[in-house]
């Protein structure tokens, strides 16, 4: 029978499988309880220490029959990494909506519409962010882009300025849907034309020559 983490309730060691939160590896974790009878309304928590036999990091959990909570290390466990493509600024930003997300999906989805705010002006000179999301809408943005933009846009205004969507109830899955969503975004404006361009630019000295003859006589 697999040793689940609630099923550890005294300081003998034993193995557990876990998600390394610092390595990733899925192994089997050496944990024991540190500190048990945390008051009532914990329902029995205990904290439960464990350590990777992978990268020799340790974890602390606190633990009851219904939850399982990562106290340290203190990481987004959830969440998405940035695209790599992402620019450096927004992409402090992301980490940023990341590592407010559990304490805070408000806080997280306010800063994921700051995240969007700042990369749409290198693509519109328009001053507000509705009205940079329609002008790239009627230069041809795709659709379902403009949707991903707004989806943010509306709930990341919602989150400082309450109105039909509540985040105030800990809706982190609602907050974690817009760092998905900053992802695609970025793929779309970014890594998709830099891989085409990177296609392009690889063709045949000829064929680009040719194709640059082409589009001069269409002008």
């Amino acid at each position: 029978m697999e040793i689940k983490l609630k099923d550890v309730y005294n300081s003998s060691l034993q193995t557990v499988k876990l998600c390394c939160p610092y390595c990733h590896s899925y192994c089997g974790f050496i944990c024991s309880c540190v500190f048990h009878k945390i008051p009532n309304e914990l329902e029995n928590g205990r904290i439960i220490i464990g350590k990777c036999p992978a990268c020799c990091n340790t974890a602390l959990w606190l633990v009851n029959s219904k939850t399982e909570l990562l106290l340290f290390p203190d990481v987004p466990t959830s969440a998405p990494k940035p695209n790599p493509d992402m620019p450096e600024d927004i992409k402090q930003i992301y980490l940023e909506s990341c590592n407010v997300l559990k304490y805070s999906p408000r806080a997280s989805a306010a800063l994921s519409r700051l995240a969007i705010d700042k990369l749409t002006m290198s693509f519109s000179n328009k001053g507000k962010l509705n009205d940079r999301i329609s002008d790239m809408k009627s230069k041809g943005l795709p659709s379902d882009i403009v949707k991903a933009l707004d989806i943010v846009r509306v709930v990341g205004n919602n989150a400082v300025h309450p109105g039909e969507i509540d985040l105030t109830s800990n809706d982190k899955e609602l907050a974690l849907s817009l760092l998905k969503l900053l992802n695609i975004i970025v793929q779309n404006f970014i890594t998709t034309k830099n891989e085409i361009n990177e296609l392009y630019d690889g063709l045949p000295t000829q064929s680009l020559k040719a194709i640059q003859k082409r589009d001069s006589k269409s002008k």
